[in-house]
């Protein structure tokens, strides 16, 4: 009998999305990684921009204050640009964090306190990587309540895409508590 065969064989936990009204006075927005690149058809990200692009819209309308963020590996190179459907607003900054975390080099985190954001909407690509980093962090480290529309973010396999969301249910120190999924059409601001 190996190791292995002595563990529960479990599966990961599946959250269920809820409905969210949320203040926009005090939501912000993470944009993770939908860069140019997203415009390629075969990009991971390709397929959240009929999804998010309206979202934002929506967003905009109510104020929200929207953040991007783009790899360091792709400042000055031809993907260092926000994804022409997002239609950034010129006010709407762009940081290039070098790091899965964006919250590494304190510019994002700098930002939403200065907006007065308590409860961060991460949306983008991958879940594996930039998105589960980010709102570990955001939850664990920094406190902010995250909502994370399960439609608003992709890993490349399903399984990837479930386990991500399984990680964020089990942080512990209380940080599974703060992080609240959803879907994007079933945020309200209000």
């Amino acid at each position: 009998m190996s190791l292995l065969d002595t563990l529960d064989a479990g599966t990961p936990n599946r959250p269920e999305p809820r409905d969210m009204a949320l203040e926009a006075a005090t939501t912000g927005i993470a944009v993770l990684d939908m860069n140019a690149r997203a415009e390629e058809p075969g990009a991971i990200a390709n397929k959240l921009l009929p999804g998010v692009a309206p979202f934002l819209e929506r967003a905009r309308r109510s104020r929200v204050p929207i953040i991007y963020t783009i790899s360091l590996i792709a400042k000055g190179g031809p993907h260092d640009r926000v994804a022409g459907p997002l239609k950034r607003a010129e006010a709407e900054p762009v940081i290039y964090p070098d790091s899965f975390d964006k919250f590494i080099g304190g510019e994002l985190d700098g930002y939403l306190r200065s907006n007065g954001v308590e409860r961060l909407i991460v949306v983008g690509a991958a879940t594996t990587f930039a998105v589960l980093y980010t709102v570990t962090s955001a939850a664990r480290v920094h406190g902010y309540e995250v909502v994370v529309p399960m439609d608003g973010v992709l890993a490349r396999t399903r399984y990837e895409q479930e386990y991500s969301f399984h990680q964020m249910t089990i942080l512990p120190a209380g940080a599974a508590g703060r992080i609240h999924f959803t879907e994007l059409s079933r945020i309200r601001f209000e």
